[in-house]
C-alpha cells in the first residue's frame, strides 16, 4: 500500500502527463512549482528503477515534452507500480576507497588531459558539486586574492543549480593538490610560470576554474522550459561521460560520485539536512534516495575519500566544515 505522499506524487505525475503545466498543478494542489517538479522527477526515477520505462531517460525528466513523449510507457509503469509489480531492488553504486583511487589512476593514465580530468573527479568527491556547477566555478571561488586556497568558500547563487547559495569546502589535500597541478599546467600552456605573490596566482578571479578541451570556458546553455529558464552544460556532461568511459568501471557516473559523498557524510554523522546542504538538495526524501538502507551500525570514516596526507581527526557533530574534510 503506497503512502499518502506517494499517491499524491502519482496524481501529480498523471496531471503533468495529461498536459497540465507545473504551475497549474502547483496551484491545484497548493504547492510550489519547485515541489511539483521535484515530485515528478523523483517518481519518474523511482518508476525507472523499480519497474522500468522502455526508452525513457529519467535524467531528462526536467524536460516535460520528453516525459509526455513516453506517456503510454510511463502510464503503463505507473499501473505496474501501483499493483506492486516491482523489480528486485538493485544496490546503488557506491565507490569504495579502492574504487576511488582506481578511478583517479585510470583517468590519469587514459586521458589526453589527465591533470584536468583527475581534478574534475576530485572536485566532485571533495565538494559534491554537480557537473553544471563545476562548469560555472571561477578562480575566485577556489582562490583567495593572495593565492591561498579558500578552504571555506561558497557555492554562489550564480553557480548553484537550485539558485541557492551553500557552503563550498576545499578541505581535501588530495583535491587541492590535483586542482593546483591543473592550474599550474594552464599557466605553463600560456607560456608563464607560477610566480609567488601574484594576485590569484596570475589568473583573473572571474576566469573559469576549468576549461574545455579547446582551452575555452565551458559553454552553459539556457533553455526555455514552460517559460522558465533551464541551464545545461552539454560540454561538461560530455567531458564526464568520456572520463567515465575511459575509466571503464560499471555504473560509474557523476551521480555515483555524489552518492558516495552522501554515504560518507552519513557515515561520519551528518544528518539528512546537512547532507542536503552540501549537495544542494532541499528535500530530505531526495537525500534518502541517495543513501542505502541504514545498517544497524555504521563504521566511522575519517575521510570522505582516502588521502594519506591527512591525519585522522575526530568528527564533530556541531561543525559542518569538519564533515567535508577529506
Amino acid at each position: 500500500m503506497h503512502s499518502e505522499s506517494t499517491r499524491l506524487s502519482i496524481a501529480i505525475l498523471r496531471a503533468v502527463l495529461a498536459g497540465e503545466t507545473y504551475d497549474t498543478v502547483a496551484a491545484d494542489y497548493h504547492l510550489t512549482r519547485t515541489a511539483i517538479e521535484h515530485r515528478v522527477k523523483r517518481l519518474a526515477r523511482l518508476l525507472q528503477r523499480q519497474v522500468g520505462i522502455d526508452g525513457f531517460n529519467p535524467e531528462a525528466t526536467g524536460y516535460v515534452h520528453k516525459l509526455r513523449a513516453h506517456k503510454d510507457d510511463v502510464e503503463a509503469a505507473l499501473v505496474r507500480f501501483e499493483a506492486g509489480e516491482l523489480r528486485p531492488p538493485a544496490q546503488p553504486q557506491i565507490l569504495t576507497d579502492k574504487d576511488v583511487w582506481t578511478v583517479i589512476r585510470r583517468a590519469g593514465l587514459r586521458s589526453p588531459m589527465p591533470l584536468r580530468d583527475m581534478a574534475l573527479i576530485h572536485i566532485v568527491l571533495a565538494t559534491g558539486a554537480r557537473p553544471l556547477e563545476v562548469a560555472r566555478l571561477e578562480i575566485g571561488d577556489y582562490l583567495n586574492p593572495d593565492g591561498s586556497v579558500r578552504s571555506c568558500s561558497e557555492m554562489r547563487t550564480e553557480v548553484s543549480v537550485n539558485r541557492k547559495p551553500r557552503p563550498l569546502f576545499f578541505r581535501s589535500s588530495a583535491a587541492i593538490k590535483a586542482i593546483d597541478a591543473y592550474l599550474d599546467h594552464r599557466l605553463v600552456q600560456q607560456g608563464r610560470a607560477p610566480q609567488a605573490g601574484e594576485t590569484y596566482r596570475g589568473f583573473d578571479a572571474s576566469a573559469r576554474l576549468f576549461l574545455n578541451d579547446a582551452g575555452l570556458p565551458y559553454v552553459v546553455h539556457c533553455l526555455d522550459a514552460e517559460g522558465r529558464p533551464r541551464f545545461l552544460c552539454r560540454q561538461m556532461l560530455d567531458t564526464y561521460r568520456k572520463i567515465f568511459k575511459r575509466v571503464n568501471m560499471q555504473g560509474l557516473s557523476a551521480v555515483a560520485l555524489r552518492r558516495t559523498v552522501a554515504l560518507r557524510l552519513d557515515a561520519r554523522g551528518a544528518d539528512e539536512e546537512q547532507i542536503g546542504l552540501i549537495l544542494g538538495i532541499t528535500e530530505k526524501q531526495a537525500v534518502r534516495e541517495l543513501l542505502p538502507p541504514r545498517p544497524d551500525t555504521v563504521e566511522l570514516m575519517t575521510d570522505l575519500y582516502p588521502d594519506a596526507d591527512i591525519p585522522a581527526t575526530p568528527f564533530s557533530r556541531t561543525k559542518l566544515s569538519d564533515r567535508v574534510t577529506s
